[in-house]
């Protein structure tokens, strides 16, 4: 953290607190400078001033908050992201940012100065040679970039300004840390810490709960984000279909997803890729991508792209091959009707939580434990063992109370799932749904998720990857050919047409001969079959002329084409 973070007047700290503080401030030191993720768009400050006013409406004292400093990672792979609650509240995605927001004047009295103040670094030229230009204090125009009537310097003004309004104000809201979970809690405690030392005489008070009350209600430029953020999942879900087959490794799957998220103008994935393939379907954040995947299995792709920091949350299941087996199918049809029934209650009104009969949770629940049995015949709700769903926005699960009920403008997932672990069998699907007045809308509407559907876009893409594999093999060998190659298969194609007809058969070698790329007809294909064919070719006529591969890869290939020959 910045040496903004060392509080005026130290002689007066314990020697404990001394010890904490160096500790901090050398640990931070280690860090690398860390260069700021790249948000694709913002939305006007306009908006952001909106939120600030609103959120200083409902409290009695000054909100403190702090930005991300750039030091929480060492790690070289680290890339800064704001804090999610400091960038909601001002748009701003560099580090080491304050925020001061005091409360509407009493009374109606006249305000004394700025009611909020955006505290930035001092210019550091020699730092940005490093990590690039980052706003400052001084820079012309700040006032009118930032949205904010009034921008300060973190290190010289922050702790000041504290101590200042620590004398008129006996309580401040910030961020506090959480008691059970430990969801942002390093940087929320320094937080505490820090204003604990400049205003020890001052109460605090927990803001979150207030901000991430408006934080569920979208705003149009945040559902424009989400919607840009779905659209890219959904075409890497497609594309994951047609590229799927056995053989392949998850992690292959996942890279070509990243690829299309990062393509179309992601800054990142919401959350690690999970692509988990048999017995790793029913491990609900596998993120080890390691299993060379098998004819077989069934595959769920959990993975989401972030745009302008708002993240999807998108799941698909699909089989390996192309095809579900019976019981994988059942599966399948089972969470899908679970989710359809869900998806029919949906509405304003409704929550995840309730113990009556608004529960979206229960009634995807109720739905799995009355269709279908595990291998011993028990019913399968049991193995429905999360959530139905949860918010999204800047944070895959996105802040806000879990158990309100439902209001137009929240975005929220539908995700039942069953897993089976004693059959490898896993299988979610996970869609993203606006709150609307009238109900709900299917944001991710356009990626499929009947089975039927599901086994016809595979089929079309291993159709044609199949026919890509075969031309580029013709192209390769047919470079190697002579006209004695050609010769020696035309005589083949004629003596075999011997055997059956002679007349047909040679028109057919003909065809060839004018076009290579035609595939050689046989005339009796639907009485004969394929194998019996291959069979004759092969093994009858030609010996160890040529080898069964060559030939069943390149010049004669033979289609089976029944009456329509």
């Amino acid at each position: 953290m910045s040496g903004g973070l060392w509080p005026a007047g130290s002689a007066c700290l314990s020697n404990s607190a001394k010890r904490a503080f160096w500790g901090l401030f050398c640990l931070v030191c280690l860090a690398a400078g860390a260069q700021a993720q790249e948000r694709r768009e913002r939305e006007p400050n306009s908006v952001y001033a909106e939120r600030r006013a609103k959120l200083a409406a409902q409290v009695d004292g000054p909100i403190i908050l702090w930005g991300f400093t750039g030091r929480e990672e060492i790690s070289e792979a680290y890339v800064f992201a704001q804090e999610e609650n400091f960038y909601y509240l001002t748009g701003h995605n560099e580090e080491g940012a304050g925020l001061l927001i005091l409360p509407p004047a009493k009374g109606g009295s006249p305000p004394t100065g700025p009611r909020e103040i955006l505290f930035l670094p001092a210019k550091n030229l020699q730092k940005e040679k490093w990590n690039g230009v980052r706003m400052s204090p001084g820079d012309p125009g700040i006032e009118a970039r930032t949205g904010f009537a009034a921008v300060k310097q973190f290190d010289s003004d922050f702790r000041s300004t504290i101590e200042n309004l620590a004398k008129t104000f006996p309580a401040f809201y910030t961020i506090l840390p959480y008691q059970k979970e430990l969801g942002g809690y390093p940087h929320e405690k320094a937080v505490v810490d820090w204003l604990q030392l400049a205003g020890p005489q001052a109460k605090l008070k927990d803001i979150r709960a207030q901000i991430g009350a408006m934080r569920q209600i979208k705003s149009p430029g945040e559902l424009a984000f989400l919607k840009e953020a779905i659209d890219l999942s959904l075409d890497s879900h497609l594309e994951a279909m047609k590229l799927m087959h056995p053989g392949l490794y998850e992690y292959q799957v996942a890279a070509r997803m990243v690829e299309v998220h990062a393509w179309g103008g992601s800054e990142a994935e919401g959350y690690a890729p999970i692509v988990g393939a048999g017995p790793n379907s029913t491990v609900l954040h596998y993120d080890k991508l390691s299993r060379k995947i098998e004819d077989g299995d069934i595959v769920v792709m959990d993975v989401g792209a972030q745009y302008s920091g708002y993240s999807a949350d998108i799941t698909r299941t699909i089989p390996a091959n192309g095809k579900f087996t019976p019981r994988q199918r059942e599966i399948y049809k089972i969470v899908l009707g679970a989710q359809n029934t869900a998806l029919a209650a949906l509405k304003p009104g409704m929550d995840f939580c309730s113990k009556g009969d608004k529960n979206v949770h229960k009634i995807a629940y109720n739905y799995i434990n009355s269709h279908g049995k595990d291998l011993n015949g028990k019913s399968l709700g049991p193995y429905f063992i999360h959530g139905l769903g949860h918010h999204i926005g800047l944070n895959v699960h996105d802040a806000g109370d879990h158990c309100a009920p439902f209001q137009p403008g929240m975005v929220i997932t539908m995700e039942p799932g069953i897993y089976i672990p004693e059959e490898n069998l896993g299988v979610r699907i996970e869609d993203d749904v606006l709150i609307t007045e009238a109900g709900h809308k299917l944001l991710s509407e356009r990626l499929p998720r009947d089975p039927d559907e599901i086994e016809k876009i595979m089929a079309a893409a291993a159709m044609q990857r199949a026919n890509g594999e075969r031309a580029e093999t013709r192209e390769t060998n047919s470079s190697a050919e002579t006209p004695a190659d050609n010769n020696v298969i035309r005589s083949l194609i004629e003596k075999y047409a011997k055997s059956v007809d002679g007349d047909d058969t040679a028109l057919a070698a003909e065809v060839w001969l004018d076009s290579p790329d035609v595939s050689f007809i046989h005339p009796l294909g639907h009485e004969h079959g394929f194998e019996q064919i291959k069979q004759n070719v092969y093994r009858h006529l030609m010996g160890d002329t040529f080898s069964e591969r060559k030939l069943s890869v390149h010049d004669v290939s033979v289609h089976v084409y029944g009456d329509a020959a």
